[in-house]
Protein backbone atom coordinates (compact mmCIF):
# COMPACT_ATOMS: atom_id res chain seq x y z
CA UNK A 1 0.00 0.00 0.00
CA UNK A 2 2.62 2.39 0.60
CA UNK A 3 4.76 1.42 -2.39
CA UNK A 4 1.36 2.34 -4.26
CA UNK A 5 0.96 5.65 -3.05
CA UNK A 6 4.41 6.32 -3.50
CA UNK A 7 3.59 5.76 -7.00
CA UNK A 8 0.68 7.95 -7.48
CA UNK A 9 2.41 10.88 -5.75
CA UNK A 10 5.86 10.39 -7.43
CA UNK A 11 3.55 10.90 -11.15
CA UNK A 12 1.47 13.54 -9.73
CA UNK A 13 5.43 16.01 -9.02
CA UNK A 14 5.72 14.86 -12.96
CA UNK A 15 2.53 15.86 -14.10
CA UNK A 16 2.81 19.39 -11.71
CA UNK A 17 6.78 19.64 -13.62
CA UNK A 18 5.25 18.87 -17.04
CA UNK A 19 2.75 21.91 -16.32
CA UNK A 20 5.43 23.92 -15.26
CA UNK A 21 7.50 23.46 -18.30
CA UNK A 22 4.57 23.58 -21.17
CA UNK A 23 3.80 27.05 -19.08
CA UNK A 24 7.38 28.75 -20.10
CA UNK A 25 7.61 27.09 -23.11
CA UNK A 26 6.04 30.10 -25.01
CA UNK A 27 7.72 32.17 -23.54
CA UNK A 28 11.03 30.30 -24.07
CA UNK A 29 10.13 29.74 -28.05
CA UNK A 30 9.37 33.20 -28.20
CA UNK A 31 12.99 34.57 -27.02
CA UNK A 32 14.94 31.56 -28.97
CA UNK A 33 13.70 33.02 -31.92
CA UNK A 34 14.18 35.98 -31.37
CA UNK A 35 17.70 35.01 -30.46
CA UNK A 36 17.39 32.77 -33.76
CA UNK A 37 16.90 36.14 -35.69
CA UNK A 38 19.47 38.36 -34.87
CA UNK A 39 22.22 35.01 -34.87
CA UNK A 40 20.70 34.42 -37.71
CA UNK A 41 21.34 37.14 -39.91
CA UNK A 42 24.73 37.98 -38.34
CA UNK A 43 26.19 34.23 -39.32
CA UNK A 44 24.44 34.35 -42.81
CA UNK A 45 26.12 37.83 -43.58
CA UNK A 46 29.54 36.54 -42.18
CA UNK A 47 29.10 33.17 -44.04
CA UNK A 48 28.73 34.41 -47.57
CA UNK A 49 31.36 36.88 -47.19
CA UNK A 50 33.90 35.20 -45.41
CA UNK A 51 35.27 32.75 -48.46
CA UNK A 52 34.97 35.73 -50.85
CA UNK A 53 37.13 37.94 -48.14
CA UNK A 54 39.40 35.90 -48.46
CA UNK A 55 39.68 35.80 -52.24
CA UNK A 56 39.83 39.16 -52.39
CA UNK A 57 43.05 38.96 -49.90
CA UNK A 58 44.70 36.78 -52.84
CA UNK A 59 44.05 33.28 -50.70
CA UNK A 60 42.95 30.04 -53.33
CA UNK A 61 40.68 27.73 -52.70
CA UNK A 62 42.94 25.22 -50.61
CA UNK A 63 43.21 27.72 -47.78
CA UNK A 64 39.60 28.54 -48.30
CA UNK A 65 39.17 24.64 -47.83
CA UNK A 66 41.31 24.32 -45.23
CA UNK A 67 39.79 27.38 -43.12
CA UNK A 68 36.37 25.17 -43.45
CA UNK A 69 37.78 22.20 -42.69
CA UNK A 70 39.03 23.51 -39.51
CA UNK A 71 36.20 25.61 -38.64
CA UNK A 72 34.34 22.04 -39.28
CA UNK A 73 35.93 20.47 -36.52
CA UNK A 74 35.91 22.89 -34.65
CA UNK A 75 31.62 23.23 -34.96
CA UNK A 76 31.99 19.06 -34.05
CA UNK A 77 33.84 19.34 -30.83
CA UNK A 78 32.16 22.42 -30.01
CA UNK A 79 29.15 21.02 -30.29
CA UNK A 80 29.98 17.68 -28.50
CA UNK A 81 31.30 19.60 -25.56
CA UNK A 82 28.92 22.41 -25.49
CA UNK A 83 26.00 20.32 -25.52
CA UNK A 84 26.87 18.87 -22.46
CA UNK A 85 27.61 21.27 -20.23
CA UNK A 86 24.45 22.74 -21.52
CA UNK A 87 22.71 19.75 -19.68
CA UNK A 88 24.56 21.14 -16.50
CA UNK A 89 24.75 24.79 -16.15
CA UNK A 90 21.41 25.71 -19.17
CA UNK A 91 21.02 25.95 -22.27
CA UNK A 92 20.83 30.28 -21.55
CA UNK A 93 23.92 30.10 -19.58
CA UNK A 94 26.29 28.20 -22.73
CA UNK A 95 24.78 30.67 -24.93
CA UNK A 96 25.66 33.61 -23.19
CA UNK A 97 29.63 31.92 -22.27
CA UNK A 98 30.03 31.40 -26.00
CA UNK A 99 28.67 33.89 -27.98
CA UNK A 100 30.56 36.73 -26.99
CA UNK A 101 34.03 34.59 -27.66
CA UNK A 102 32.52 33.54 -31.13
CA UNK A 103 31.81 37.24 -32.07
CA UNK A 104 35.49 38.27 -31.03
CA UNK A 105 36.94 35.10 -32.74
CA UNK A 106 35.12 35.87 -35.82
CA UNK A 107 36.48 39.27 -35.72
CA UNK A 108 39.91 38.04 -35.26
CA UNK A 109 39.88 35.83 -38.67
CA UNK A 110 39.68 38.96 -40.16
CA UNK A 111 43.01 40.19 -39.23
CA UNK A 112 44.68 37.13 -39.99
CA UNK A 113 47.20 37.46 -42.43
CA UNK A 114 49.05 34.10 -42.98
CA UNK A 115 47.04 29.94 -43.88
CA UNK A 116 48.06 29.24 -40.17
CA UNK A 117 46.67 31.68 -38.38
CA UNK A 118 43.41 31.71 -40.49
CA UNK A 119 43.14 27.83 -39.89
CA UNK A 120 43.67 28.51 -35.82
CA UNK A 121 41.12 30.63 -35.65
CA UNK A 122 39.11 29.10 -37.43
CA UNK A 123 38.98 25.87 -35.52
CA UNK A 124 38.44 28.48 -32.57
CA UNK A 125 35.70 29.87 -33.90
CA UNK A 126 33.59 27.25 -34.95
CA UNK A 127 34.17 25.65 -31.48
CA UNK A 128 32.69 28.62 -29.99
CA UNK A 129 29.59 28.56 -33.01
CA UNK A 130 26.87 27.21 -31.18
CA UNK A 131 24.02 29.36 -32.29
CA UNK A 132 22.71 25.75 -34.74
CA UNK A 133 22.50 22.97 -32.19
CA UNK A 134 21.20 24.72 -29.22
CA UNK A 135 18.21 26.57 -30.34
CA UNK A 136 17.29 23.52 -32.23
CA UNK A 137 17.27 21.58 -28.87
CA UNK A 138 15.74 24.22 -26.95
CA UNK A 139 12.74 24.51 -29.43
CA UNK A 140 12.33 20.71 -29.29
CA UNK A 141 12.19 20.78 -25.58
CA UNK A 142 9.65 23.40 -24.87
CA UNK A 143 7.40 22.38 -27.00
CA UNK A 144 4.65 19.71 -26.34
CA UNK A 145 3.97 16.49 -28.76
CA UNK A 146 1.53 18.33 -30.24
CA UNK A 147 3.22 22.04 -31.28
CA UNK A 148 6.82 20.40 -32.04
CA UNK A 149 6.60 19.88 -35.76
CA UNK A 150 5.03 23.02 -35.96
CA UNK A 151 7.04 24.69 -33.38
CA UNK A 152 10.15 23.90 -35.00
CA UNK A 153 8.63 25.01 -38.77
CA UNK A 154 8.57 28.40 -37.25
CA UNK A 155 11.86 28.33 -36.00
CA UNK A 156 13.32 26.83 -39.35
CA UNK A 157 11.58 29.44 -41.56
CA UNK A 158 13.37 32.16 -39.35
CA UNK A 159 16.72 30.56 -39.98
CA UNK A 160 15.85 30.81 -43.77
CA UNK A 161 14.35 34.13 -42.90
CA UNK A 162 17.40 35.45 -42.08
CA UNK A 163 19.38 33.74 -44.57
CA UNK A 164 17.30 36.11 -46.96
CA UNK A 165 18.58 39.02 -44.52
CA UNK A 166 21.84 38.50 -44.26
CA UNK A 167 22.79 37.76 -47.55
CA UNK A 168 20.84 40.34 -49.39
CA UNK A 169 21.96 42.79 -46.50
CA UNK A 170 25.92 41.26 -47.26
CA UNK A 171 25.25 41.99 -50.79
CA UNK A 172 24.56 45.49 -50.65
CA UNK A 173 26.84 46.56 -48.13
CA UNK A 174 29.67 44.72 -48.96
CA UNK A 175 30.55 46.96 -52.45
CA UNK A 176 29.42 49.68 -50.01
CA UNK A 177 31.61 49.11 -46.94
CA UNK A 178 34.04 46.30 -48.10
CA UNK A 179 34.43 43.00 -47.09
CA UNK A 180 36.10 44.13 -43.54
CA UNK A 181 33.62 46.34 -42.32
CA UNK A 182 30.56 44.27 -43.48
CA UNK A 183 32.20 41.41 -41.51
CA UNK A 184 32.96 43.75 -37.94
CA UNK A 185 28.87 44.74 -38.73
CA UNK A 186 27.66 41.16 -38.85
CA UNK A 187 30.04 40.51 -35.48
CA UNK A 188 28.69 43.16 -33.69
CA UNK A 189 25.27 41.92 -34.60
CA UNK A 190 26.03 38.33 -33.52
CA UNK A 191 27.45 40.15 -30.04
CA UNK A 192 24.15 42.03 -29.98
CA UNK A 193 22.28 38.39 -30.05
CA UNK A 194 22.46 37.74 -26.29
CA UNK A 195 20.48 40.34 -25.02
CA UNK A 196 16.84 37.72 -25.74
CA UNK A 197 18.88 35.26 -24.15
CA UNK A 198 18.98 37.42 -21.14
CA UNK A 199 15.59 36.87 -20.57
CA UNK A 200 15.22 33.19 -21.34
CA UNK A 201 14.03 31.51 -18.06
CA UNK A 202 16.20 29.43 -16.19
CA UNK A 203 15.42 25.77 -16.59
CA UNK A 204 16.79 23.57 -14.11
CA UNK A 205 18.40 20.22 -15.42
CA UNK A 206 16.34 16.89 -14.89
CA UNK A 207 16.78 15.21 -11.76
CA UNK A 208 18.04 11.86 -10.88
CA UNK A 209 15.03 9.86 -11.35
CA UNK A 210 14.69 11.66 -14.39
CA UNK A 211 17.77 10.30 -16.00
CA UNK A 212 17.24 6.93 -17.42
CA UNK A 213 17.70 5.79 -20.53
CA UNK A 214 15.66 2.84 -21.77
CA UNK A 215 15.82 2.14 -25.37
CA UNK A 216 13.65 0.04 -27.47
CA UNK A 217 14.60 -2.09 -30.69
CA UNK A 218 12.77 0.24 -32.70
CA UNK A 219 14.54 3.78 -31.03
CA UNK A 220 17.86 1.60 -31.64
CA UNK A 221 17.19 1.37 -35.01
CA UNK A 222 16.02 5.13 -35.23
CA UNK A 223 19.30 6.38 -33.36
CA UNK A 224 21.34 4.63 -35.59
CA UNK A 225 19.39 6.15 -38.71
CA UNK A 226 19.63 9.69 -37.15
CA UNK A 227 23.08 9.30 -36.83
CA UNK A 228 24.12 7.35 -40.10
CA UNK A 229 21.39 9.63 -42.32
CA UNK A 230 22.69 12.73 -40.15
CA UNK A 231 26.56 11.98 -41.34
CA UNK A 232 25.66 11.62 -45.13
CA UNK A 233 23.67 14.33 -45.49
CA UNK A 234 25.92 16.65 -43.86
CA UNK A 235 28.93 15.41 -46.40
CA UNK A 236 27.10 16.24 -49.72
CA UNK A 237 25.49 19.56 -47.88
CA UNK A 238 28.80 20.81 -46.53
CA UNK A 239 29.31 21.59 -49.80
CA UNK A 240 27.19 23.67 -51.00
CA UNK A 241 26.77 24.99 -47.39
CA UNK A 242 30.35 26.02 -46.89
CA UNK A 243 31.46 26.61 -51.18
CA UNK A 244 27.69 27.39 -52.71
CA UNK A 245 29.50 31.45 -53.10
CA UNK A 246 32.77 30.25 -54.22
CA UNK A 247 30.77 27.68 -57.05
CA UNK A 248 29.37 30.36 -58.38
CA UNK A 249 31.90 32.69 -58.34
CA UNK A 250 34.55 30.03 -60.43
CA UNK A 251 32.02 28.47 -62.74
CA UNK A 252 30.01 31.83 -63.57
CA UNK A 253 32.40 34.87 -62.20
CA UNK A 254 29.14 36.46 -60.54
CA UNK A 255 29.49 39.46 -58.37
CA UNK A 256 29.02 39.01 -54.62
CA UNK A 257 25.22 41.20 -54.91
CA UNK A 258 24.59 38.17 -57.64
CA UNK A 259 25.35 35.25 -55.39
CA UNK A 260 23.72 37.03 -52.63
CA UNK A 261 20.58 37.45 -54.52
CA UNK A 262 20.67 34.18 -55.10
CA UNK A 263 21.38 32.12 -51.88
CA UNK A 264 18.60 34.52 -50.68
CA UNK A 265 15.94 33.72 -53.20
CA UNK A 266 17.09 30.25 -51.97
CA UNK A 267 16.33 30.64 -48.28
CA UNK A 268 12.55 32.85 -48.59
CA UNK A 269 11.81 30.12 -51.12
CA UNK A 270 12.08 27.30 -48.16
CA UNK A 271 10.85 29.42 -45.43
CA UNK A 272 7.71 30.13 -47.38
CA UNK A 273 7.75 26.53 -48.43
CA UNK A 274 8.79 25.30 -44.57
CA UNK A 275 6.03 27.10 -42.58
CA UNK A 276 3.58 24.28 -44.74
CA UNK A 277 5.81 21.46 -44.78
CA UNK A 278 4.05 19.66 -41.65
CA UNK A 279 0.64 19.54 -43.70
CA UNK A 280 2.78 17.16 -45.91
CA UNK A 281 3.31 14.74 -43.50
CA UNK A 282 -0.17 15.03 -42.26
CA UNK A 283 -1.46 13.64 -45.36
CA UNK A 284 0.92 11.46 -46.19
CA UNK A 285 3.10 10.46 -43.16
CA UNK A 286 6.64 11.23 -42.08
CA UNK A 287 8.20 8.65 -43.73
CA UNK A 288 7.12 8.26 -47.18
CA UNK A 289 7.75 12.40 -47.02
CA UNK A 290 11.31 12.16 -46.42
CA UNK A 291 12.06 9.44 -48.61
CA UNK A 292 10.45 11.46 -51.79
CA UNK A 293 12.73 14.44 -50.78
CA UNK A 294 15.58 12.81 -50.42
CA UNK A 295 15.00 10.60 -53.54
CA UNK A 296 14.12 13.82 -55.47
CA UNK A 297 17.59 15.79 -54.48
CA UNK A 298 19.70 12.79 -54.99
CA UNK A 299 18.09 12.78 -58.81
CA UNK A 300 18.94 16.74 -59.20
CA UNK A 301 22.20 16.33 -57.81
CA UNK A 302 23.32 14.28 -60.73
CA UNK A 303 21.94 16.62 -63.36
CA UNK A 304 24.32 19.71 -62.30
CA UNK A 305 26.85 18.66 -64.23
CA UNK A 306 24.90 19.09 -67.18
CA UNK A 307 23.12 22.03 -65.73
CA UNK A 308 26.67 23.76 -65.56
CA UNK A 309 26.39 25.10 -69.45
CA UNK A 310 23.76 27.36 -68.29
CA UNK A 311 23.99 29.89 -65.45
CA UNK A 312 20.13 30.16 -65.26
CA UNK A 313 18.89 26.16 -65.45
CA UNK A 314 21.93 25.93 -62.89
CA UNK A 315 20.84 28.64 -60.43
CA UNK A 316 17.64 27.37 -60.33
CA UNK A 317 18.54 23.42 -59.78
CA UNK A 318 20.52 24.98 -57.31
CA UNK A 319 17.58 26.95 -55.52
CA UNK A 320 15.18 23.58 -55.80
CA UNK A 321 18.06 21.47 -54.18
CA UNK A 322 18.33 24.06 -51.34
CA UNK A 323 14.26 23.71 -50.92
CA UNK A 324 13.60 20.34 -51.08
CA UNK A 325 16.51 19.52 -48.79
CA UNK A 326 15.67 22.21 -46.27
CA UNK A 327 12.05 21.70 -45.79
CA UNK A 328 12.97 18.18 -45.17
CA UNK A 329 15.33 19.01 -42.05
CA UNK A 330 12.48 19.96 -39.66
CA UNK A 331 10.77 16.28 -40.39
CA UNK A 332 13.78 15.06 -40.00
CA UNK A 333 14.46 16.30 -36.77
CA UNK A 334 11.10 16.05 -35.10
CA UNK A 335 10.69 12.52 -36.44
CA UNK A 336 14.31 11.03 -35.42
CA UNK A 337 14.38 12.55 -32.21
CA UNK A 338 10.61 12.10 -31.03
CA UNK A 339 11.47 8.84 -31.11
CA UNK A 340 13.94 8.68 -28.96
CA UNK A 341 13.74 9.86 -25.16
CA UNK A 342 13.51 13.23 -24.51
CA UNK A 343 15.31 13.67 -21.26
CA UNK A 344 18.74 12.32 -23.64
CA UNK A 345 17.24 14.44 -26.80
CA UNK A 346 20.78 17.01 -25.77
CA UNK A 347 23.00 13.85 -25.30
CA UNK A 348 21.82 12.34 -28.97
CA UNK A 349 21.93 15.65 -30.44
CA UNK A 350 25.45 16.47 -29.80
CA UNK A 351 26.69 13.09 -30.40
CA UNK A 352 25.04 13.78 -33.86
CA UNK A 353 26.75 17.24 -34.14
CA UNK A 354 29.94 16.20 -33.65
CA UNK A 355 29.43 13.39 -36.18
CA UNK A 356 27.72 15.75 -38.85
CA UNK A 357 30.99 18.25 -38.63
CA UNK A 358 33.30 15.70 -39.01
CA UNK A 359 31.51 15.13 -42.11
CA UNK A 360 31.50 18.10 -43.08
CA UNK A 361 35.18 18.64 -42.09
CA UNK A 362 35.54 15.77 -44.44
CA UNK A 363 33.75 17.59 -47.37
CA UNK A 364 36.10 20.59 -46.38
CA UNK A 365 38.94 18.62 -47.29
CA UNK A 366 37.50 16.94 -50.18
CA UNK A 367 36.61 20.27 -52.05
CA UNK A 368 40.85 21.41 -51.32
CA UNK A 369 42.10 18.24 -52.98
CA UNK A 370 39.65 18.37 -55.75
CA UNK A 371 41.63 22.32 -56.09
CA UNK A 372 44.71 21.50 -56.15
CA UNK A 373 45.74 21.73 -59.19
CA UNK A 374 45.12 25.36 -59.07
CA UNK A 375 41.18 24.74 -60.65
CA UNK A 376 38.28 22.88 -59.00
CA UNK A 377 36.83 19.89 -60.81
CA UNK A 378 33.13 20.69 -60.26
CA UNK A 379 31.67 18.34 -62.46
CA UNK A 380 33.81 15.43 -60.13
CA UNK A 381 32.73 17.19 -56.73
CA UNK A 382 28.98 17.45 -58.06
CA UNK A 383 29.16 13.71 -58.60
CA UNK A 384 30.90 12.56 -55.34
CA UNK A 385 28.11 14.62 -53.64
CA UNK A 386 24.94 13.02 -55.67
CA UNK A 387 26.45 9.52 -53.92
CA UNK A 388 26.37 10.13 -50.53
CA UNK A 389 22.68 11.96 -51.50
CA UNK A 390 22.12 8.18 -53.32
CA UNK A 391 23.11 6.18 -50.26
CA UNK A 392 21.39 8.51 -47.62
CA UNK A 393 17.86 8.16 -50.16
CA UNK A 394 18.92 3.93 -49.64
CA UNK A 395 19.38 3.96 -46.07
CA UNK A 396 16.26 5.94 -45.24
CA UNK A 397 13.96 3.27 -47.33
CA UNK A 398 15.18 0.53 -45.42
CA UNK A 399 15.43 1.98 -41.99
CA UNK A 400 11.36 2.64 -42.88
CA UNK A 401 11.21 -0.94 -44.51
CA UNK A 402 13.22 -2.02 -40.97
CA UNK A 403 10.71 -0.36 -38.82
CA UNK A 404 7.42 -1.72 -40.79
CA UNK A 405 8.46 -5.22 -40.30
CA UNK A 406 9.31 -4.94 -36.61
CA UNK A 407 6.41 -3.37 -35.81
CA UNK A 408 4.34 -5.97 -37.81
CA UNK A 409 6.01 -8.80 -35.68
CA UNK A 410 5.22 -6.88 -32.30
CA UNK A 411 9.17 -6.52 -31.79
CA UNK A 412 9.93 -2.66 -32.22
CA UNK A 413 8.89 -2.11 -28.66
CA UNK A 414 11.30 -4.74 -27.14
CA UNK A 415 13.73 -3.36 -24.35
CA UNK A 416 16.96 -4.00 -25.28
CA UNK A 417 18.90 -1.41 -23.52
CA UNK A 418 18.15 0.37 -20.14
CA UNK A 419 20.79 2.22 -17.89
CA UNK A 420 20.07 4.62 -15.03
CA UNK A 421 21.63 6.81 -12.92
CA UNK A 422 22.34 5.79 -9.70
CA UNK A 423 23.43 7.29 -6.02
CA UNK A 424 23.00 10.79 -4.92
CA UNK A 425 24.04 13.57 -6.28
CA UNK A 426 26.73 14.31 -3.39
CA UNK A 427 28.08 11.35 -3.82
CA UNK A 428 30.03 9.04 -7.28
CA UNK A 429 27.39 8.41 -10.35
CA UNK A 430 27.45 5.23 -12.45
CA UNK A 431 25.53 3.35 -14.92
CA UNK A 432 24.02 0.46 -13.43
CA UNK A 433 21.39 -2.13 -15.08
CA UNK A 434 17.77 -1.34 -14.19
CA UNK A 435 14.90 -3.34 -12.29
CA UNK A 436 11.62 -4.63 -14.50
CA UNK A 437 9.41 -2.80 -16.63
CA UNK A 438 5.72 -2.68 -15.42
CA UNK A 439 3.14 -0.78 -18.24
CA UNK A 440 3.90 2.98 -18.21
CA UNK A 441 5.61 2.21 -15.12
CA UNK A 442 9.45 1.59 -14.44
CA UNK A 443 11.08 0.58 -11.47
CA UNK A 444 14.80 0.70 -9.74
CA UNK A 445 16.32 -0.80 -6.60
CA UNK A 446 18.93 1.46 -5.07
CA UNK A 447 22.57 -0.27 -5.31
CA UNK A 448 22.90 -0.89 -1.93
CA UNK A 449 21.00 -4.27 -0.97
CA UNK A 450 20.23 -3.02 2.71
CA UNK A 451 18.60 0.08 1.29
CA UNK A 452 16.12 -1.94 -0.44
CA UNK A 453 13.83 1.25 -1.31
CA UNK A 454 11.71 1.37 -4.50
CA UNK A 455 11.23 4.05 -6.62
CA UNK A 456 8.94 5.16 -9.44
CA UNK A 457 8.53 7.04 -12.32
CA UNK A 458 7.20 7.43 -15.43
CA UNK A 459 9.17 6.89 -19.01
CA UNK A 460 7.02 8.10 -22.03
CA UNK A 461 7.98 6.74 -25.37
CA UNK A 462 7.27 9.26 -27.74
CA UNK A 463 6.55 7.73 -31.43
CA UNK A 464 4.96 8.90 -34.58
Amino acid sequence: MLELEYQYSRITIQEVKHKESAGCGSLSALWINVYTFLIGVARSSYSVLYNLFLRSQGFDNVVVGRATFYYSWGLAFGGLFFSSLSDRIGRKNTIILTIPLFSLLGFLRLLANTPILIVMLSLLFGFFDTSIILPTISVIESSDDRKRLRNSNINFAIVMLTGVLGYFGAGLLAPWLGYFRSLTLSMLFALASVIPVLLLPNLKRASRLERILELNLGQIVMLAYYTVSGALVSFAAGIFINFGNVIFYDIFSFSPTAISAILAVSQLSTAATSLFSHKLTEKVGYKLSLFSLYGAVTLLIYTLPILMSNSIAFSFGYILRFVLLNISTPMYMVFCLTYLPRNYVATFSGLSYFINNTMRAYSAYTFSKLSVSGWTDYSQLFLTTGHYYLLNTVATLATFAMLTLLSSKGLDKKVLIKLEQKGDFSGRKYLGSSGHVVGRLHSFRTAKKRDSKRHSGVHIHHRY
